[in-house]
């Protein structure tokens, strides 16, 4: 018999496996109600049981994440543009995104009076709270085959955040010279 003409056997795990329970000869179906006395032994149920309804990170998939609004914005001379991304994100994502929005709010969000007043002391305020509430999160653990946004560098690490240091001059500039002409 040629090799060819062999049946082929295939690769193991080709063909599809279905679990099937057949109980051991000894068991007897009772349908009494269970002993309320009797507890189970320590080493049959599981240490941690997961949520049932736990939100998984909208980033990496992961789990724990908490439903959080990250926000920036960006004040123009006559316009303000707002943006916002709502989700669960776990700590590692969320703090990122704080990060990142933080910063371009704080090097775009001030040209403008509504914006220096209302628009980004709103947004960094609002990202304070989200920050606060990420950094309570246990750390996730990455599924296989997935990546976590990487942190980057905090805030007041980035030079843009800088940005935001020349409108709070102007102001400082522009009150004390308010000051001092009237008098």
């Amino acid at each position: 018999m040629t090799p060819s003409a062999l049946p082929d056997p295939g690769l193991p795990g080709d063909e599809e496996f279905t679990p099937v329970y057949h109980p051991p000869a000894w068991y007897v179906h009772n349908p009494s109600p269970p002993d309320p006395a009797y507890q189970p032994p320590a080493w049959t149920t599981p240490a941690v049981q997961p949520a049932a309804t736990a939100p998984s990170c909208t980033v990496c998939g992961v789990t724990p994440a908490a439903p959080v609004t990250v926000r920036a914005h960006q004040g123009f001379i006559v316009v303000m543009r707002w943006q916002r991304v709502t989700g669960p994100l776990c700590g590692l994502c969320g703090i990122a995104l704080v990060r990142e929005m933080s910063t371009k709010t704080l090097w775009q969000g001030w040209w403008g009076i509504g914006s220096l007043t209302i628009g980004a002391p709103f947004a960094l305020l609002a990202n304070l709270r989200a920050y606060r509430k990420l950094r309570r999160l246990q750390p996730a653990v990455p599924l296989h085959g997935t990546r976590q946004v990487p942190l980057g560098r905090p805030v007041l690490h980035r030079p843009l955040a800088y940005v935001a240091l020349v409108p709070l001059i102007w102001a400082i500039v522009m009150l004390t010279y308010a000051i001092t002409s009237t008098s």
